[in-house]
């Protein structure tokens, strides 16, 4: 059993109302399509990244315990150097995995959501009132509300519908690993 596992099944944590939901770790697909107007792009589960959006500091003293430390903080966003991260999603929900695109060191975290553009001569503003609401409009793409581990699925659902061009998570770019 790993350390972190241990020390969190070692804890009593009352359960936060307020709390959305957690998604179980096999939510997080290891190898995830989209696709980007009409090309299929594919992204990789980075086992040995972690992402901590917003972190507190009980998540950074497990990860610190079980040896983690800290690769790279841009803005929101920690990047922690584990040993196994479906291991570490798995005991620790709040953390969102870190993927890479295929044949690339480029990095992605899905936050939450899904953009959607619209086909050439569709108004974004007709669109976003078909998917429903909550939906943003922002520069022509439409920003469709979810939690980080339903962008996969309805990325996926939102692709056949009429007037959209591609759809894709909603990610976290942008970081070079140490």
């Amino acid at each position: 059993m790993s350390a972190l596992i241990a020390l969190l099944l070692s804890q009593v944590v009352a359960p936060d109302a307020k709390a959305s939901p957690v998604e179980p770790a096999q939510a997080w697909p290891t190898v995830t399509t989209w696709s980007d107007g009409g090309k299929d792009r594919s992204v990789h589960l980075d086992e040995s990244l972690v992402a901590e959006r917003d972190g507190d500091e009980h998540t950074a003293t497990a990860l610190r315990a079980a040896g983690a430390m800290v690769s790279h903080k841009k803005g929101r966003v920690r990047l922690w150097r584990v040993e196994r991260a479906s291991v570490v999603l798995e005991s620790e929900p709040r953390l969102l995995p870190v993927y890479r695109d295929e044949g690339s060191t480029k990095l992605r975290v899905p936050i939450g959501g899904v953009l959607v553009v619209p086909k050439s001569g569709v108004d974004s503003q007709k669109l976003r009132d078909t998917l429903g609401r909550g939906v943003v409009v922002a520069h022509g793409v439409v920003r469709v509300p979810c939690a980080p581990a339903e962008v996969f699925s309805l990325s996926k659902a939102l692709a056949s519908t009429a007037g959209v061009a591609w759809v894709q998570p909603d990610w976290w770019l942008g970081a070079t690993p140490k």
